[in-house]
C-alpha cells in the first residue's frame, strides 16, 4: 500500500537515524572553497561539504548519489555520460557537441577536468567533496560559471594504516573499495594506494531470450600517490590514477507510445514495425513503471579508460604559501547504443562516438598576507586540451520518397583547446568583523576546430537523404578575451553569525558547433562552422550562516538572484529543427539551506537541506515563443533529511541505524513544456543498520535503498520513433528497490 511522502517524511525524520560518536558540538568543517583553507561558518561562499564518513559508512559511489543530499545540485544521468552534465541552480550546458564545455567545473585534488565526465567515475578513497554553487570563475577558472564539484582525496600519512569494505547486493552487485598508507622513510616520504571494483547486472530487463540485461556495471580504479616532504617549508605531492570500465549502458524504455506513422506502411527495409506492434509481440507495456526493453546486447556498450597524473608542490616562502599543480590527462570512450531501443525493428540502429582527449594545466599560485589586514590569493593558470572524435548515427528505415533516411552520417572531428588567465583576489580586514573580498580573473582562449560531415546509404540502390543537410567540411577558429571577478561583503555579527553579499560575474568561453547536425547555413561563421558566443553569469548572493544552540545547531542559507547570458543549450529552432543554440538570457532566482543539528540525545544527528529555484526563460531571440517559460529539467523545490542515531550494543561493540529521505517536486524535461515530458514529484527513501567494534575497527551494515520501490525517471525526451509520430516518449528511470551488505576492516 503506497504511503502518502509527507507522512513517510514524518515517520522517517522521527525515527532517523553513519555511525558518528556522540559529541556535545559539532565539529567545524573545513573548506577550501577560496583555495585557501577556512572554517565554513566563515566563508562566504554557498558551498556544501560531504565528509570521509559520508561515503565509507553510507557506501556512496556516485555523483549522482552526492547530488541528493546538496541543495542546487542535480544530475541528470543520460545515454552517455558524455553528455550526462550537473546543474547548478538550475543552470547547466545542455550539449551532445564536443565543441562545448560544461558550466559546472568537476576538479579532482586541484586538477580541473577539461571534460567533466572524467570526474564522473565511482568515488573512492575521499576526503571530502565539497560543493560551490554560483559563479566561480574568478578563483576556478572559465568552465566554472554555474559552480565548482570539488573532490578531494586521502593524503598519505607518516603512520601505516587502511582499510577495506566489501560490499554484496541486488543484481549481483559487488563493490570492493580499499586504501592502504604508511611511511616508505621514516618522516620524509610516504605512500597511499586506493583501488575500487564495482560490478551489477543490468536493472532494465532485456526479454529478448538469451541477451543480458542493460544498464549494467563494470568497472575498476586505481590511485597512486606518494608524499614528500623534505623540509618543514616544502611538501611535493605525486598522483597517478587509472580507471577503466565496459558497461552495456545507458538505455531508456519507452514511457508514451504514439500513434501509428503511415510511412512504415512505405518501408523498403526489413524489419520495420509500428511501435505498438513491436512492442505488443514482446510483450512490453509503455508506461512510467517500463523497465523493459528488447535489444541485441551487442547493439549497446559504453567503454572507457581515463588515466593522469599530476605534480602539487606547495612551498612556504616569504612572500607567502606557493603551490604550483602540474598535470597530464587523457580520457577515451566509445559509445553506441540501439538509438530506437528495438533490435526487432530497423529504424534507427546506432548512434555512437568514440572520443580521444587529452589535456595539460599548470596552475601556480600564492596565497599570502600585504599586511595584517590584507590577504590575497593570486596567480597564473594555463590549460590546453587536445579532443578528436568520430560519430556515426545510422538511420535504417528507407522509404520512396522524401525524407528518405537510409542513411549512415559519418562525422570526424576535432578541437584544440588553449587557454591562459591571470587571477588574483584581495581580502580587507576593515575592521574586526567586516571584510571586503574583490577578485579578478583575466582570460584569453583561442579554440580551433576540424570537421567533416559525409552522409551514405546504408542498404546501396535505395533512396537516401542526409538527416542532417548536404556533406559538410569546414574549419573553425575562435579566440576570445575576458575580464570576470567577483566583490563580495562579509560582517560577523559575533562568533556564530556571520553574512555575506555578492557581486559576481562569471564567464566560459565561445563553443563551436561539431556535433553530427552542425548546419553551415546556421549560425556560421568564417570557416563553415557555427560559433556559439561566450555564456556570461552575473550573480546577487545574500548569505547567512548561524551556529547556535551551544555549537549543536548549525544553519546556512543562500538567497540568490543570478541571470546568464547566452546558454549554450540544445533546443528546437522556429523551423522544429535541433540545433545547438544560445538563449539570450536565463533567470533564476532561489534560496537554499543546510542543516545539521545535534538534539540532546546522546548518539542522534540529523541533517537537512532544501533548495527552491525558479529558473525562467527571459530572452530567447530564436524562439521568442518560449519566452517567461520554466526552463526545462528544473524542479522548484529539492529537499533531503537525514537522520543518524549511534547507540550502545555491548562493551566491543555499537550499533547505528540510519535514515535517508530525498525528493524533488515535479518538473518538466522538455523545452516546451510539452506535458507528455512531465516528471511527477517523488520521495525516495534509504535505510540502514550496522554494528561496528568500539575501537572502529570492524563493522557491518545492512542497507536498503529506494524501499518503497518508487519508479521515477531522471529524463523523458522524443525517441527515434518520436521523429515520425511526434509524441512518442521514452524515459531513462532510476534504480528500483535495491538491498545490500556491508563488511569492513580497518587496520
Amino acid at each position: 500500500m503506497a504511503i502518502r511522502p509527507c507522512v513517510r517524511l514524518c515517520f522517517l525524520f522521527l525515527m532517523a537515524c553513519v555511525a558518528l560518536p556522540v559529541s556535545a558540538e559539532i565539529e567545524e568543517v573545513v573548506v577550501t572553497a577560496r583555495k585557501t583553507e577556512e572554517s565554513i561558518s566563515e566563508s562566504p561562499v554557498a558551498v556544501s561539504v560531504l565528509s570521509r564518513e559520508f561515503f565509507e559508512e553510507g557506501a556512496v559511489n556516485t555523483i549522482e548519489e552526492v547530488a541528493r543530499f546538496v541543495p542546487g545540485l542535480e544530475l541528470t544521468p543520460l545515454n552517455t555520460s558524455r553528455a550526462t552534465g550537473p546543474k547548478m541552480r538550475g543552470i547547466s550546458t545542455f550539449s551532445f557537441s564536443d565543441g562545448f564545455e560544461s558550466s559546472v567545473a568537476t576538479v579532482v585534488d586541484g586538477v580541473v577536468m577539461g571534460r567533466e565526465a572524467q570526474g564522473f567515475f565511482d568515488l573512492y578513497g575521499i576526503e571530502s567533496v565539497e560543493v560551490l554553487r554560483g559563479p566561480q570563475g574568478t578563483l576556478f577558472g572559465k568552465n566554472a560559471s554555474a559552480g565548482v564539484i570539488n573532490v578531494r582525496t586521502l593524503a598519505p600519512e607518516f603512520e601505516t594504516g587502511g582499510g577495506i569494505d566489501i560490499l554484496y547486493g541486488s543484481y549481483d552487485e559487488i563493490l570492493t573499495r580499499g586504501t592502504i598508507t604508511g611511511p616508505i622513510t621514516e618522516d620524509t616520504l610516504a605512500y597511499r594506494l586506493s583501488g575500487s571494483v564495482n560490478r551489477h547486472d543490468g536493472k532494465i530487463d532485456n526479454v529478448l531470450p538469451g541477451q543480458d540485461d542493460i544498464n549494467d556495471k563494470d568497472t575498476w580504479s586505481l590511485r597512486g600517490k606518494l608524499l614528500f616532504t623534505p623540509t618543514d617549508s616544502v611538501s611535493a605531492t605525486l598522483i597517478a590514477d587509472y580507471v577503466e570500465e565496459d558497461n552495456r549502458c545507458c538505455l531508456p524504455t519507452y514511457r508514451v507510445i504514439g500513434p501509428p506513422t503511415p510511412a512504415i506502411l512505405f518501408a523498403l527495409n526489413s524489419p520495420v514495425l509500428q511501435l505498438a506492434d513491436a512492442l505488443d509481440s514482446l510483450g512490453i507495456e509503455g508506461g512510467e513503471d517500463n523497465r523493459e526493453v528488447a535489444v541485441l546486447d551487442s547493439r549497446i556498450l559504453q567503454e572507457s579508460e581515463a588515466y593522469g597524473v599530476s605534480l602539487q608542490v606547495d612551498a612556504t616562502t616569504g612572500w607567502g604559501a606557493l603551490t604550483s599543480i602540474t598535470a597530464y590527462r587523457e580520457w577515451e570512450i566509445d559509445e553506441f547504443n540501439e538509438a530506437d531501443g528495438l533490435s526487432t525493428s530497423n529504424v534507427n540502429d546506432r548512434n555512437g562516438t568514440a572520443s580521444d582527449s587529452t589535456q595539460f594545466s599548470q596552475e601556480l599560485r600564492l596565497n599570502g598576507q600585504l599586511s595584517d589586514n590584507v590577504d590575497f590569493v593570486a596567480g597564473l593558470y594555463y590549460f590546453t586540451q587536445d579532443l578528436d572524435a568520430f560519430g556515426r548515427v545510422d538511420v535504417q528505415f528507407a522509404i520512396p520518397f522524401p525524407p528518405f533516411f537510409n542513411v549512415s552520417t559519418a562525422v570526424d572531428r576535432s578541437v584544440e583547446t588553449e587557454s591562459a588567465a591571470l587571477f588574483g583576489e584581495f581580502t580587507f580586514h576593515l575592521t574586526d568583523d567586516f571584510s571586503l573580498v574583490v577578485g579578478g580573473r583575466y582570460t584569453r582562449e583561442d579554440i580551433e576546430a576540424d570537421y567533416s560531415r559525409v552522409a551514405s546509404p546504408l542498404i546501396p540502390g535505395l533512396p537516401f537523404a542526409s538527416n542532417f543537410g548536404p556533406d559538410l567540411a569546414g574549419e573553425q577558429q575562435v579566440d576570445d578575451t575576458d575580464l570576470s571577478g567577483r566583490i563580495i561583503a562579509r560582517y560577523f555579527w559575533n562568533d556564530d553569525v556571520t553574512t555575506y553579499l555578492t557581486w559576481s560575474r562569471g564567464y566560459k568561453g565561445p563553443g563551436i558547433d561539431v556535433a553530427e547536425s552542425a548546419n553551415a547555413g546556421f549560425l556560421a561563421e568564417v570557416g563553415g562552422l557555427p560559433v556559439l558566443d561566450p555564456e556570461i553569469p552575473t550573480l546577487y548572493e545574500l548569505g547567512a550562516k548561524f551556529r547556535l544552540a551551544d555549537d549543536r545547531l548549525m544553519l546556512n542559507t543562500a538567497l540568490f538572484y543570478q541571470t546568464v547570458e547566452d546558454l549554450q543549450a540544445i533546443a528546437t529552432d522556429q523551423f522544429g529543427v535541433g540545433r545547438n543554440l544560445s538563449i539570450d538570457e536565463i533567470l533564476s532566482t532561489g534560496v537554499e539551506v543546510d542543516l545539521t543539528w545535534l538534539p540532546n540525545v546522546d548518539g542522534l544527528s540529523l541533517s537537512a537541506s532544501l533548495s527552491y529555484l525558479d529558473t525562467n526563460i527571459e530572452d530567447f531571440s530564436d524562439r521568442p515563443d518560449l519566452e517567461d517559460h520554466r526552463f526545462r529539467d528544473v524542479p522548484r523545490w529539492n529537499y533531503s533529511l537525514t537522520g543518524d542515531y549511534l547507540f550502545s550494543v555491548s562493551d566491543g561493540w555499537n550499533g547505528f541505524v540510519r535514515a535517508e529521505v530525498t525528493g524533488q517536486s515535479r518538473k518538466n524535461t522538455n523545452l516546451d513544456d510539452d506535458p507528455t515530458a512531465d516528471v511527477d514529484s517523488y520521495t525516495l527513501v534509504n535505510l540502514r543498520l550496522g554494528f561496528a567494534s568500539a575501537d572502529d575497527r570492524y563493522r557491518v551494515t545492512l542497507m536498503a535503498h529506494n524501499v518503497f520501490d518508487e519508479d521515477y525517471p531522471h529524463f523523458v525526451f522524443g525517441s527515434s520513433y518520436a521523429a515520425l509520430d511526434g509524441t512518442t516518449r521514452a524515459q531513462f528511470l532510476g534504480d528500483p528497490a535495491t538491498y545490500a551488505i556491508q563488511f569492513g576492516i580497518n587496520f
